[in-house]
């Protein structure tokens, strides 16, 4: 993670990780942050300002009043166009955002699609493929449900989906 404490990331992999419910255990979000590449010394401090009291539960108003940060949506997310997904809104908003950062990077392609896989693995698990499109492209692909992303974002195609697993 470039930098691990922008605040309106911080808040939106926390909207990811709570979508269907109002709060998570602190223990959980500072596990999450942990996996999305914050080392846990910093992870521990973001908790404990979300969870000033100790109360093991963080809320998302509790977490933007600690970072004293209260987003709507990430800024880069208005310059992508979704072509097609059929994951959550936040899961989707959160894989975009981990591949614009490893984008902006400016690695090879090859460097690219590595580091962004890997990411992918080590935080939603096995079985991801990843592709960029500098023009045509057309694609079938079988993949879990709730896994599926294509965007654009300056004139070029980035997709991401998860593979079912053989039998």
């Amino acid at each position: 993670m470039a930098d691990p404490f922008q605040p309106e990331k911080l808040v939106h992999l926390f909207d990811e990780l709570t979508e269907t419910q109002p709060g998570v255990p602190t223990s959980a979000y500072k596990k999450y942050l942990v996996k999305w590449g914050v080392d846990n010394k910093t992870a521990a401090r973001i908790c404990s300002r979300a969870d000033p009291t100790g109360s093991g539960r963080i809320t998302r108003d509790a977490l933007c009043e600690g970072l004293k940060c209260w987003p709507n949506q990430p800024a880069i997310l208005k310059n992508v166009q979704l072509l097609e997904s059929d994951m959550s809104v936040m899961k989707r908003e959160s894989i975009i955002l981990l591949v614009l950062e490893v984008v902006l990077e400016r690695r090879s392609k090859k460097e690219t699609l590595d580091e962004i896989k890997q990411r992918l693995q080590a935080i939603y698990g096995e079985g991801w493929s990843v592709y960029i499109a500098e023009g045509r492209y057309w694609s079938v692909c079988s993949h879990n449900p709730g896994s599926n992303l294509a965007f654009l974002y300056q004139n070029t195609v980035y997709g991401v989906y998860q593979t079912p697993h053989a039998k």
